[in-house]
């Protein structure tokens, strides 16, 4: 296809789907707006919503994490609710093990417990069952990761994430938006200062790691990355600050295959770079692949040389603070 005709097919069709993602947003918003007319109120519990106006790609799964952790390190029992988006238990929800496969629960579930493997987690499109069967564990705190479509459940604290370069951030001055968070913060990747009235937030990688949870230097070694996220561009220039020699994309929740690892690594060896380096969601789908006697293992990846990120949210100072005393003013820590 000549890339005139490119150019003519992008302008149709963004000319035809921008209509039909205006009428989807606005339907979306009625029906948040009717939810949130009979919502349920849970006093018995401390409910956080870590939400976005975005499909992906803010950053909600790193802040759940930082949440969760803060509250680990004060010997709190909790419990990170998430969605489960495309996995086999998505619609009938289920608690989450070690020993699911992000096929089973999702790879952004798989990572929460992989990371907090003696909290709970539970997935599913119906959150009031996932708060059910938590309470039913006699859990009284929990992270809700992309809560903010679950307008029928009352929050005791909302969080709101959003990027200016996404095309949801008009929506923020539509005002039953603005009621469902109690703090909005900016995402400033590029290092601005954040918008009056707002506080900002960014990320960093702290270190890199292996399959083993070890961490490794990596100097000044070539790498090649790769992502599967809402938003790759983010994680792209995150390692821009590496000496990376190649970056390669794909779609959300993608299902990596052994094709796509002999592809990576032939760009790796034609890169002559030392590492791959991946995003830690995206490890937690690989992981199986690379096991001994996986497939890919088999397809001649003895030593495959594999990294994942540790991507670290920043946050304004005493924000994490404010959280763990709202929970304190509870009587839950």
């Amino acid at each position: 296809m000549q890339p005139g005709t490119d150019r003519a097919l992008s302008r149709l069709s963004g000319s035809l789907l921008g209509p039909l993602s205006l009428l989807f947003k606005a339907v979306s918003c009625l029906n948040l707006g009717i939810k949130a007319l009979r919502s349920r109120s849970f006093p018995q519990l401390f409910i956080i919503s870590v939400d976005s106006l975005s499909f992906g790609g803010t950053g909600k799964t790193p802040l759940a994490m930082a949440i969760g952790e803060a509250l680990e390190a004060r010997g709190a029992r909790f419990a990170l609710i998430s969605r489960g988006y495309r996995s086999r238990h998505e619609k009938d929800g289920i608690r989450v093990q070690t020993g699911h496969s992000f096929l089973d629960v999702g790879d952004e579930a798989l990572m929460l417990k992989a990371r907090f493997p003696n909290q709970e987690v539970f997935i599913g499109r119906d959150r009031l069952r996932s708060i059910a069967a938590a309470t039913e564990a006699g859990i009284r705190i929990l992270v809700l990761d992309d809560g903010f479509q679950s307008s029928h459940i009352r929050k005791d604290l909302s969080i709101m994430l959003v990027n200016p370069a996404h095309p949801y951030f008009y929506l923020r001055h539509f005002r039953f938006l603005a009621r469902c968070a109690d703090q909005v913060l900016l995402y400033r990747g590029d290092g601005s200062a954040p918008a009056p009235g707002n506080a900002g937030y960014g990320f960093a990688i702290s270190g890199f790691l292996d399959a083993g949870g070890r961490r490794v230097e990596i100097g000044d070694s070539s790498l090649i990355a790769f992502s599967a996220l809402g938003d790759n561009g983010r994680f792209a220039r995150d390692m821009e600050r590496f000496n990376l020699a190649a970056f390669r994309s794909f779609a959300d929740h993608h299902a990596f295959t052994a094709e796509d690892l002999r592809s990576l690594e032939a760009l790796r060896r034609e890169k002559d770079a030392a590492w791959m380096v991946c995003t830690e969601k995206d490890f937690h789908k690989l992981r199986a692949m690379l096991a001994p006697g996986a497939g890919a293992r088999r397809d001649g990846f003895p030593d495959f040389p594999l990294l994942y990120a540790r991507n670290t949210i920043q946050l304004p100072d005493g924000f994490i603070a404010a959280i763990i005393d709202h929970a304190k003013r509870k009587g839950l820590l």
